[in-house]
């Protein structure tokens, strides 16, 4: 194959200048830190604003309860932020004005500010170069040097334990004098105790990038009673509690001030998001475990860089991993932390020494002698990315750039004649890039790429696995394909196309995870040659960058138990031919059914997945032509076929064009549904599992109604030997009609994007996040659930084209906003205000099952109706009959232009 015929690009990236780092793809971006606010947490503040009570209040009652248990103290207090913590800590142990208090000489500037705010001295503590805290030996130097202290701040610096008795023993204090710094610290612990339950105080945070993310506010936690209760009237300007809790029974409107207070309380809204999150905190406190020794384990070796170590008397929280970048490492911290940046890696320094700042050289205390530890220390510093949603790609690929930064190590000169024939070859700027393969397809391909300097890729050798393939075009045979990872190493490779036409899934795979793990993006041959033509910009989905797309990492949701319930079974797609049912056929495929039936209405989508899957077509009989909205046809397939696994992906899923057609939703989704049901109960189907939306949770659209009642049907007929479930998609990034395919059709043809509303937003997931829902689901159900993939936040449709446009070289799209159609919303839900959700085995599946079964007898008595209206095409009769049935559908349809509705996006899964 060759492309020197092919134009390149339109729009292009300039080559790189010499010495600078190459261009950054969106997908080898790697954020220094990233929030996760769950599902849970969302809903839990919308509870508390649809409440009417969102100060203070019985959610921050419960938060200081569940938090308090948590880390074993017998109190906590909530406030606004870990500072005021600190400050309303200080203040609660009445030192005289001016008192002297001891802190660490690196910390947040903010703990040093808190000591002023309270009216007392802050006296600074060297620390340790290897611990970056104090120790005893620098507490006793500093108390030498600048008299007793009166108190002391205690900082677990980036989440290792602190030897807070030690550092009060050495400064002369008892512990009731000590005040802990936790903000790093949540699920540290010292000698078995936790953190919060060792000294007088100790002061979190739940900022937006700690160990439990609520976007602001802190917490005291305490021993002392009366402790507890002096922070809870300064918290609020001094008020006597009566203040608050004047509007609860048996309040009291009076109230006193006896002491000096602060505006500094948690609101409800923010305690019942902690609350919310506290239950997903041990899980990310262990994925941050191996975050931690995945860093560790690659970088140990790295001239230059010391890891941070396992604490010997504690519990690491791992709230930070921080790095000490020495003189070996040939770079210093301000450039690396620069040249990482160029290679999209974000880094940060915790933190500036607080005498290397001017306002506090002047206001705190520190030892004649000055703070050489911390003074050495500093321009070590560096913190790398680390959130429980950082992907091992990630991590692997921060490891590789920095074993590629650190100073090269000596390697011989090559020989003449590779000398000879490197220096023959045509040189152009470019990615470092590998071909795999160096049959033709991958000579051709090496051949055009060294004399098209516009492609930007400067191919440096190959990778074959038949060691007798001599190289091409004065470029070497560097490995085969199981060195990929070495190789990808040791040459600096950017970018990895496979030229192999016929490479097995499974090699393929081994490549992309090996590449990608060093850093380098990859390419196939037939996707990069479209990619080079612009000839469909965007439909290869695998090469987005779906973390900055949604704004958060892709769930691997499949566990390796999904397979038992698909080995060995009688497996049915519906919908086979469609974007979510083909790929839903290719997974069931690696899980070894002992058939696959594929069942579609279309035949040339059959004909062409088939053909995918196997090679070949039409020579079984496990391609099933059938249209779900004949129930004979149903039966005779589920009693000739007798499958023991259905998966049901057929439906209409466009949400304005069924807002034209209700009667067509009613056939396909309720009635085709149904069909699929009672057949499945009548044959002792094993597991049976709907694939609905979440536009069913409290539906306004005919979509979001008529998969309302495909799912009561499912929860209906749950009872019996059948498991019978449903899954809720939000939209399904890469399917068929969805909005990438959409924005990719509008860029290219020059025209504007339209979107229907600046603030529409909406949940999205990939469709392998899809497709591993179902399957997981099928394993997790019992009857009668509905699962649903906890997605995140939902994205602005605005933010994601323009993140969509500059992934594709686009960077000010035109967009023109039409007005929302008939049935849209502007921000979906993924559970009704009458369901209650439960968190199930899989730490990213979400479940509800109806309070109360919807009746069988109930559906049967008024689907005929609705059934009728929709044979008779009535459509306001169809829309009667579907109120009737959803409390809350509206009855009428709305009265939005026609116009309107057919220029946006569809809104598919």
């Amino acid at each position: 194959m060759t492309i020197q015929h092919l134009h390149p690009r339109a729009v292009r990236e300039r080559p790189h200048p010499p010495g600078t780092a190459p261009p950054v793809s969106q997908e080898q971006r790697v954020p220094f830190a990233a929030a996760e606010i769950t599902v849970e947490a969302r809903q839990a503040a919308q509870r508390v604003l649809e409440s009417g009570w969102v100060t203070t209040g019985p959610e921050t009652l419960e938060f200081e309860r569940e938090f308090a248990a948590h880390v074993r103290a017998p109190h906590a207090v909530a406030v606004s932020s870990c500072t005021a913590a600190i400050e309303l800590s200080l203040r609660a142990l009445r030192l005289p004005p001016e008192s002297r208090v001891l802190v660490p000489a690196v910390t947040f500037c903010g703990v040093a500010q808190a000591i002023l705010h309270a009216g007392l001295c802050p006296v600074l503590v060297d620390v340790d170069p290897v611990t970056a805290m104090p120790s005893p030996a620098t507490v006793t130097r500093a108390v030498e040097a600048c008299g007793p202290p009166s108190a002391m701040v205690a900082l677990h610096f980036a989440g290792a334990p602190a030897p807070v008795a030690e550092l009060a023993e050495a400064a002369g204090l008892p512990p009731s004098r000590v005040v802990e710094d936790a903000a790093h610290a949540l699920g540290t612990s010292v000698d078995g105790h936790p953190v919060g339950s060792l000294s007088q105080a100790a002061c979190f945070s739940f900022y937006a990038t700690k160990n439990l993310p609520i976007g602001e506010g802190g917490m005291v936690t305490t021993g002392d009673e009366q402790f507890a209760a002096r922070i809870r009237r300064t918290r609020l300007h001094g008020m006597s509690a009566d203040a608050w809790r004047r509007n609860l029974p048996g309040g009291n409107w009076a109230y006193t001030v006896e002491e000096a207070g602060l505006k500094a309380n948690m609101t409800d809204v923010q305690a019942a998001i902690g609350r919310a999150q506290l239950h997903h905190l041990d899980d990310w406190q262990r994925r941050r475990e191996v975050i931690a020794a995945r860093y560790t384990a690659a970088l140990q070796t790295v001239p230059g860089l010391v890891c941070p170590t396992l604490p010997a008397g504690g519990h690491h929280a791992w709230h930070l991993y921080v790095l000490r970048v020495l003189k070996e490492f040939g770079t210093g911290r301000d450039e690396l932390v620069t040249r990482l940046a160029e290679r999209g890696i974000g880094t940060s320094v915790h933190f500036t020494p607080l005498h290397h700042m001017t306002y506090f050289r002047k206001a705190a205390v520190f030892p004649p002698e000055g703070l050489p530890g911390a003074d050495d220390l500093f321009p070590q510093l560096l913190s790398l990315p680390m959130y429980p949603g950082l992907p091992e790609q990630s991590v692997d690929r921060v490891c590789s750039e920095l074993a590629r930064l650190a100073a090269p190590r000596s390697q011989p000169p090559p020989g003449p004649a590779t000398a000879a024939r490197l220096e023959s070859r045509p040189r152009h700027a470019g990615m470092r890039t590998l071909v795999v393969g160096a049959g033709e397809a991958g000579q051709a391909l090496a051949r055009d790429l060294l004399h098209a300097s516009e492609f930007g890729l400067a191919p440096v050798g190959f990778l074959d696995d038949d060691p007798a393939r001599p190289g091409s075009e004065g470029l070497p045979v560097l490995g085969s394909l199981d060195d990929t990872l070495e190789v990808v190493l040791e040459h600096t490779i950017e970018a990895v196309v496979v030229a192999i036409p016929g490479l097995s899934p499974e090699r393929f795979r081994h490549v992309v995870k090996a590449a990608g793990s060093a850093g380098a993006s990859v390419r196939y041959l037939p996707s990069f040659i479209a990619a080079l033509r612009r000839d469909v910009m965007g439909s290869d989905m695998r090469t987005m960058d779906v973390h900055q797309l949604i704004g958060r990492s892709e769930v691997h949701v499949v566990s390796p138990e999904t397979g038992s319930i698909i080995a060995g079974k009688r497996v049915l797609v519906t919908g086979a031919g469609g974007s979510i049912g083909s790929e839903l056929c290719r997974q069931v495929r690696g899980f070894d059914p002992s058939r696959l039936f594929l069942l579609d209405h279309d035949e040339s989508n059959l004909h062409r997945l088939q053909l995918e899957l196997y090679g070949n077509a039409l020579l079984d009989d496990d391609i099933v032509i059938c249209d779900i909205r004949d129930r004979a046809r149903v039966d005779q397939v589920f009693h000739d076929l007798r499958p023991e696994v259905v998966f049901h992906a057929a439906a209409h899923k466009h949400l304005p064009m069924l807002e034209r057609h209700p009667c067509e939703g009613v056939k396909s989704n309720v009635r085709g549904t149904h069909h699929l049901v009672w057949a499945a109960v009548e044959t002792a189907v094993e597991r049976f599992i709907l694939i609905s939306t979440d536009k069913a949770a409290d539906p306004i659209s005919i979509l979001g109604a008529t998969k309302r009642l495909a799912e009561l049907t499912v929860q209906a007929n749950a009872e019996g030997p059948s498991v019978l479930a449903a899954v809720r998609f939000g939209n399904v990034l890469g399917s068929r009609g969805s909005l990438l395919s959409v924005l990719a059709e509008q860029l290219s043809a020059g025209g504007p994007v339209t979107v229907t509303h600046p603030d529409v937003a909406r949940y999205f997931m990939t469709v392998e996040e899809a497709v591993g829902l179902v399957l997981e689901a099928a394993r997790l159900a019992t009857g009668g659930e509905v699962f649903v993939l906890d997605m995140g936040d939902e994205v602005r449709i605005t933010d994601l084209v323009h993140k969509f446009a500059r992934s594709v070289n686009v960077p000010d799209p035109e967009i023109r906003y039409t007005g929302l159609r008939e049935g849209e919303k502007l921000n979906e839900v993924i559970f009704s205000k009458q369901e209650h959700y439960t968190r199930t085995s899989h730490p990213k599946i979400l479940a509800t099952k109806a309070v109360s079964r919807p009746s069988l007898a109930a559906l049967n008595r008024h689907l005929p109706d609705l059934y009728a209206a929709a044979e008779k095409n009535d459509e306001a009769e169809t829309r009667r009959s579907l109120a009737d049935l959803i409390p809350g559908f509206p009855a009428m349809a709305g009265n939005t232009p026609h116009e309107a509705r057919t220029d946006p996006y569809p809104d598919g899964f």
